[in-house]
């Protein structure tokens, strides 16, 4: 099946749920697609979900998971974050920023041996989601999200291999992503 026809179901699916209620709806659930850029690291792109519970109409809990997919659609690596998301919303629009400390998954790190062997192990990073985010409520329990951010991934003095092993320091790196969700 065609990820486009997945994504037409999903937004026909959700685009169905209706429920009446005087405040902001407190839970977002949605999935979208992201693009990730790096000059240091590379490109990817992905899939993934959110969840997000309202505190109030200005203050969010975010969370989100992603996975990388490579051009056969295997998964390739992952990134997950949680943390706030704060800003204003009127009836059609939201505007917000958000600061979402995480992780990133599966970067190769050179073994000792590697000048022969080539051989790496895994190495999970700790990350952080700067940025911001832009919503459209085309209904009270719709939502259209974009989001645009700096995920900042400090390695330290940790090796990773592209070519060859390098050791990155801190990385800034520019994703976004397009989404949709139901609040409810």
């Amino acid at each position: 099946m065609k990820t486009s026809t997945i994504l037409l179901a999903m937004v026909l699916m959700l685009s169905a749920a209706s429920v009446t209620s005087a405040q902001t709806p407190k839970y977002e659930v949605g999935g979208q697609m992201f693009s990730f850029s790096s000059n240091s690291i590379g490109f990817g792109w992905g899939m993934g979900g959110r969840f997000s519970y309202n505190l109030t109409k200005h203050v969010a809990v975010d969370t989100e998971l992603n996975a990388f997919l490579d051009d056969e659609g295997g998964v390739t690596a992952t990134q997950g974050f949680a943390g706030a998301k704060v800003g204003v919303r009127n009836k059609l629009l939201g505007v917000f920023v958000k600061a979402r400390p995480g992780f990133m998954t599966n970067f190769a790190k050179p073994l000792p041996s590697y000048a022969t062997t080539f051989q790496t192990e895994k190495l999970n990073k700790f990350a952080l989601d700067v940025g911001a985010v832009f919503e459209a409520y085309p209904s009270r329990h719709t939502v259209f999200r974009v989001d645009v951010g700096d995920v900042i991934i400090p390695f330290g003095n940790d090796p990773i291999v592209s070519i060859e092993p390098v050791r990155l320091g801190t990385t800034h790196n520019f994703q976004y992503s397009l989404g949709f969700g139901i609040r409810f």
